[in-house]
């Protein structure tokens, strides 16, 4: 039999490309990953846009996919990422095992440098290389260096906010920056109090600068900003009386909106960080994360505490449904929560000592914590961000989101 002979007749043998593509789709990031070597044309199949589009959706809706975590180790500042729903559950604790990243000199180190993720990719900002940005996907092992801003401030005499989101109308993954001179190193533009908000689209390759901020973001120097409900939020200050407010930028209007802070009616009414003394207005909170697909604020640090608490948004927008959740009435307790286990108990990264982190999870039917003791990795490590397997390129065009 010739050889045009036999190839015909392996390719009839073939299944259809859709059903192929089903099959494929109930597979986790990972094994697609994997599957992409087998052929060439496996390969294509498997990188179609339309195909990474299903695959993202359907890891959304499974019931049972769970968020990993980037872990980044203190001794080699070696990156990790660690799979919650692999864990091993005993007693009081839940084990799991850490994985070591490889992306050549781009590391995750220090884990403070990561401001967050969406559908799979991870922001990055380079502090020793003037602020460098790159998206991430840890999953495929993909990474972008962002171009730089043309309109960007002087590093060395500003202060910078970063956010990452998705716009649905427009297909197309965002990341925000807001900057603004350090008030008291700022000779260039003295007296300049403007926030500048610059906004990179992935899918053109492009950024643009569109209305400054009308907000003051100063209270949330260098945080990441909560991708909620196609808006990124940063908690702020209104520029006529210096209340506390959460400024939403909503990527598909390019636009700042309000969304209300929790009533103090029923909260402790504690005052939290170290604000300014005249500012009469009390917070319940000064950090702000998405979880499970919420708004969620919680306490970094606490005057005057009677308990700690985390806040979460149950109907987006509405004062009325933000909901307090006891964590610990413990006044030593420092803690972040990072993301959702089963749909509704809160992971956190708590403080041990000074620069120590570990993971717990606790469960707000019963109030208990319980630890997770994380493999794998060598024993001192900070924890970075959570995100989600996907299949979502960092280079991706709107053909190919």
């Amino acid at each position: 039999m010739s050889a045009k002979k036999m190839e015909e007749e392996n390719q009839s043998q073939m299944l259809p490309e859709e059903m192929i593509a089903e099959v494929f789709l109930r597979l986790p990031a990972k094994s697609v990953g994997r599957f992409r070597c087998v052929s060439n044309r496996w390969n294509y199949l498997l990188t179609q846009p339309q195909f990474v589009k299903s695959h993202l959706n359907l890891t959304k809706q499974h019931p049972t996919t769970e968020e990993s975590l980037i872990l980044v180790s203190h001794d080699s500042m070696n990156s990790y990422s660690t799979q919650l729903n692999n864990a091993h559950h005993m007693f009081d604790k839940m084990t799991c095992f850490a994985t070591k990243l490889t992306f050549d000199d781009h590391l995750f180190y220090p884990s403070y440098s990561l401001y967050g993720s969406c559908d799979g990719l991870i922001l990055k900002v380079d502090y020793s290389n003037r602020k460098k940005l790159f998206l991430i996907n840890p999953t495929t092992r993909e990474f972008k260096e962002l171009p730089s801003l043309p309109y960007a401030l002087d590093p060395r005499i500003c202060h910078t906010v970063y956010g990452l989101g998705y716009d649905s109308v427009k297909d197309d993954y965002r990341v925000v920056v807001i900057s603004h001179y350090d008030t008291h190193n700022n000779e260039i533009e003295p007296g300049c109090n403007e926030m500048f908000v610059d906004v990179y689209s992935v899918g053109n390759g492009t950024w643009k600068r569109v209305d400054s901020s009308p907000y003051d973001h100063t209270i949330s120097d260098f945080e990441a900003g909560a991708f909620v409900n196609g808006s990124i939020h940063w908690l702020a200050r209104r520029t006529v009386d210096d209340s506390y407010v959460i400024a939403a930028f909503d990527l598909r209007e390019e636009k700042f909106r309000e969304l209300p802070l929790p009533s103090l009616v029923d909260s402790d009414k504690h005052v939290v960080g170290d604000f300014d003394d005249e500012v009469e207005e009390d917070l319940v909170f000064d950090k702000l994360v998405s979880l499970g697909g919420y708004l969620c604020g919680y306490p970094e640090f606490l005057d005057n505490y009677q308990s700690i608490n985390a806040w979460i948004m149950k109907k987006y927008g509405v004062r009325e449904f933000w909901t307090k959740i006891f964590v610990s009435d413990d006044p030593y307790l420092s803690f972040r929560p990072i993301c959702l286990y089963k749909k509704k108990q809160m992971v956190l990264v708590m403080h041990e000592g000074n620069t120590d982190e570990k993971l717990a999870i606790y469960n707000s039917e019963d109030g208990t914590l319980k630890d997770i003791v994380v493999d794998g990795i060598p024993r001192g490590f900070s924890v970075g961000v959570s995100f989600m397997e996907t299949l979502v390129s960092p280079h991706c065009s709107n053909e190919a989101v």
